[in-house]
């Protein structure tokens, strides 16, 4: 098992493809974050990073290892947000530290760039809430 600081020093600047199917994609650094620094496994397929959030109810592995969490997001949590007219999607990144009321600095990975894990202040607009693993 790795600290999430290795975890990131590990795939800062590279692509991470849990999967080896579609690219590096988003999904693919949660899933790897989840074998790496959580020690669960695969938590059920989705269609896109939204999925984790909105079938949360329907993924008896998600509940068991991970709690919605609507506000105050805290490090290490795991933000999702909905799809836009852009992604239809949605898209998934590690909660790195909070900003401010309206934005977060996150650990993610772009499915469409392909140009592997970085970290961003992203907008909660559009964020339907975090996942927070249960201890």
């Amino acid at each position: 098992m790795q600290t999430i600081d290795e975890f990131l020093n590990k795939w800062t600047g590279k692509k991470c493809d849990y999967d080896k199917a579609f690219g590096a994609q988003c999904v693919d650094l949660f899933r790897q974050l989840c074998q790496d620094v959580l020690g669960i496994p695969h938590t059920g397929g989705v269609e896109g990073a939204k999925d984790l959030f909105l079938n949360y109810e329907k993924m008896p592995l998600e509940k068991k290892y991970f709690e919605k969490v609507y506000i105050n997001p805290c490090v290490g949590d795991v933000a999702v947000w909905g799809p836009t007219d852009k992604n239809k999607y949605g898209h998934v990144a590690i909660v790195m530290g909070v900003v401010d009321g309206c934005s977060i600095l996150v650990a993610e990975q772009d499915g469409f760039k392909q140009d592997g894990v970085k970290f961003k202040v992203r907008s909660l607009e559009n964020c339907l809430g975090f996942l927070r693993f249960k201890k």
